[in-house]
């Protein structure tokens, strides 16, 4: 019967290769974890500075979201006024400040 799916790794059995990396950094670098590796990158005065930007974007993945762009089509050429809130005041002043 074509697509009926034999063998094979049962769903939620974790990959091998990936286990074993995992083991071999726990052994190895106890409490490793790269995103907090990274924040200590990005937070480090004595890295330069183009090395802290790419660290703080690293780390931005996982703690913001990525905006995507939108295509807004209108048929009116009516002026529309746009709102924009920040959730906190730093985020404004800092926006502010560009």
């Amino acid at each position: 019967m074509k697509g009926l799916k034999t063998g094979g790794r049962q769903p939620g059995t974790p990959n091998r290769a990936t286990t074993e990396i995992r083991q071999l950094l726990e052994e190895n670098f106890p409490n490793y974890h790269p995103v907090l590796s990274l924040v200590a990158i990005a937070n480090d005065l004595d890295n330069d500075v183009s090395i802290r930007l790419q660290a703080n974007k690293e780390v931005a993945k996982y703690i913001c979201p990525q905006l995507k762009s939108i295509e807004v089509k209108e048929q009116d050429s009516e002026t529309k006024i746009i709102v924009v809130r920040y959730q906190d005041e730093k985020t404004k002043e800092l926006i502010e400040q560009l």
